[in-house]
């Protein structure tokens, strides 16, 4: 039997423990009241409060700033279409689209009104705003190589802008190999340009199936500039700095070298000699120049135009020689030029030679003349108020200036030391980075990276 004095106590803790159901309000009311505090309670930096004025209070908006879902669409500019244009097709509207694009062009580093066919924009778009209609975000766009603009709306609907400058690294970059089609597919699979085959061409002008791109099997070695940024993307494609080339025609190698006494690039071999100068600026030797190349009041029909050449005085009858290695492509008279030669030149060069007085009774058009040769005398024919003779450069069909027109110039550094000595040092260089010598019959790409200041 269980006597009364062991039941009492029994009863005792029956009426006096809480219920289940008490303790779980008792521990959600503790639970909701450390929610609270920690919603309306909000630390400061350590660093900030001693220096804090008792009214100054500390408060974070980022909680209230409400949350967007934002859509990228990417669009490129045509031939046809503006890029104000191009964002309504993405879903801008007409005002934001112009507010956008107004605000970008403002920075001054779009040029133009018009952008160039290409450009490609990349727009963000908050999909909830404008009862799920979408409203435009931001645009952004690459104003050149090394330079990218951002558009972002503000709360007031317009357009501020910002530009993001790449870090830009100069690098040398090295491509070798041989031609499986043509010189200039061979560089742009290894990440070269039609540019850089074309300057390669350059360098060996007697080759004239190169500068249609080559032959098959034919091995070439090229070093290059480029301008790239810090994750190793090019920016730019530069200069041409080596070209070697083992052909069935051509076969040689050159380097870039610009001397510190003319500030002038050219090409040059390791004896530091340039190829022979491809023409000459001076058909008569030395002689007065009356008239430069540029803009001038013709002195016959009073009219500002080109004046196309560089005008020589000298008298009646000097001899008039062939600027360079070429094909008389015409030979005759014209009204405003009178008795004229032009002569076809290597590289897409041409030289007229104007207001003669008579030509070399031994040639005619379509024969082969070499640099020196006799041509023709000085005169007053055609349109002309002097004897003189009017002596033209023309590149790809451009007239050139004569007298700053960039061309070989037949020099060797071996007369000045210091600049050989120079010569030397970026032939080392350029060589370290091509590493092994000989035969190379697979292509191959090889970067040098030399930081500079952005």
């Amino acid at each position: 039997m269980i006597s009364k004095d062991t039941k009492t106590p029994a009863r005792v803790d029956r009426r006096f423990r809480p219920s289940r159901k008490a303790e779980l309000i008792a521990g959600g009311t503790v639970v909701l009241a450390m929610l609270v505090l920690f919603t309306l309670v909000r630390p400061t930096s350590e660093a900030a409060s001693p220096a804090a004025p008792d009214w100054l209070t500390y408060s974070d908006f980022s909680q209230d700033m409400p949350t967007i879902s934002t859509a990228e669409r990417v669009g490129t500019i045509t031939s046809r279409t503006k890029a104000a244009d191009v964002l309504e097709v993405l879903g801008a509207s007409p005002e934001d689209a112009a507010r956008a694009m107004d605000a970008l062009h403002e920075t001054g580093l779009l040029g133009g009104s018009k952008l160039a066919a290409g450009t490609v924009l990349t727009a963000y778009f908050d999909e909830a705003a404008n009862d799920g209609l979408g409203q435009l975000v931001s645009v952004s766009l690459r104003a050149d190589p090394r330079t990218s603009l951002l558009a972002t709306r503000k709360p007031d609907g317009t357009f501020m802008t910002s530009t993001l400058t790449a870090r830009v690294f100069t690098s040398m970059r090295r491509i070798a190999g041989s031609i499986d089609t043509n010189l200039a597919d061979a560089l742009i699979a290894q990440g070269g340009n039609e540019s850089l085959a074309e300057s390669v061409a350059a360098l060996f002008p007697d080759d004239t199936q190169l500068s249609k791109g080559g032959r098959k099997g034919e091995r070439f070695d090229i070093v290059y500039q480029v301008a790239e940024d810090e994750r190793g993307n090019v920016l730019e494609t530069g200069d041409l700095l080596f070209a070697a080339y083992n052909g069935k025609q051509s076969n040689g190698s050159w380097y870039r070298f610009e001397p510190s006494d003319t500030g002038r690039a050219e090409f040059y071999n390791r004896q530091g000699s340039t190829q022979k100068p491809l023409l000459t600026r001076y058909p008569l030797g030395y002689a007065q120049i009356s008239s430069g190349f540029g803009r001038r009041m013709h002195p016959v029909s009073g009219l500002l135009l080109l004046h196309s050449g560089v005008d020589f005085r000298a008298p009646i009858g000097t001899p008039i020689y062939a600027a360079g290695d070429g094909v008389i492509s015409q030979m005759g008279w014209s009204d405003g030029y009178g008795r004229q030669i032009h002569i076809d030149h290597k590289r897409g060069f041409e030289t007229v030679y104007a207001h003669m007085s008579g030509f070399n009774t031994k040639l005619s058009a379509g024969m082969r003349v070499k640099r020196g040769d006799l041509i023709g005398y000085v005169g007053n024919s055609g349109t002309a108020t002097g004897p003189h003779l009017h002596f033209e450069i023309r590149e790809d069909g451009r007239y050139m200036n004569p007298v700053s027109l960039n061309l070989p110039s037949g020099r060797s550094l071996a007369a000045t030391p210091e600049e050989m000595d120079k010569l030397r040092e970026q032939i080392t260089t350029i060589d370290t980075l091509r590493g092994a010598t000989g035969p190379v019959t697979t292509a191959r790409l090889t970067t040098l990276t030399i930081p500079t200041n952005p």
